[in-house]
């Protein structure tokens, strides 16, 4: 009897042990997708949603003919995001380091710290929000991102 409970108890530590070894080799499957590929699947908009919007908006920037046909690489200051929405706790530094990571990327320009000086542009970012209601009675809302470049002068 006691050689069988044994048996048993082996057994069972040896059948524990073997599922645990197996658990800790699983796999993850984390996927990475580009923005441009991202399905939306609901109607809620978030965070990735306005970094999205935003990364659009500056690429169609650099596409500008101040950026697109200069000489020299002009110098950028991203000036501090405001944020003008219902939502308070937006990361709008998520957003901050996204555009500047953004300008970096592109090889156009040159991106400066907000202690710069000598520089050719300051970004100014704001985003903004509105609801309304639809014709189903769902709340909705709409956001809004505008960047604005201005010279050394103030000139928009």
């Amino acid at each position: 009897m006691k050689n069988t409970a044994k048996i048993l108890l082996t057994l069972t530590l040896a059948l524990f042990l073997g599922a645990c070894a197996q658990n800790t080799h699983r796999v993850s499957s984390v996927e990475i997708v580009d923005s441009a590929d991202r399905a939306k699947l609901d109607t809620d908009y978030g965070l990735s949603d306005i970094i999205a919007m935003s990364e659009n908006l500056t690429n169609k920037m650099l596409q500008h003919r101040v950026f697109a046909g200069a000489t020299q690489s002009p110098r950028i200051v991203v000036g501090k995001i405001t944020n003008n929405t219902h939502d308070e706790n937006l990361r709008v530094i998520d957003l901050h380091d996204r555009l500047q990571e953004v300008l970096l990327n592109s090889g156009q320009v040159r991106v400066l710290d907000r202690s710069a000086n000598s520089f050719d542009y300051i970004m100014h970012t704001e985003i903004t929000s509105g609801s309304h209601s639809s014709s189903d009675g769902q709340r909705k809302v709409d956001y809004t991102v505008k960047i604005k470049l201005f010279k050394v002068n103030g000139e928009l």
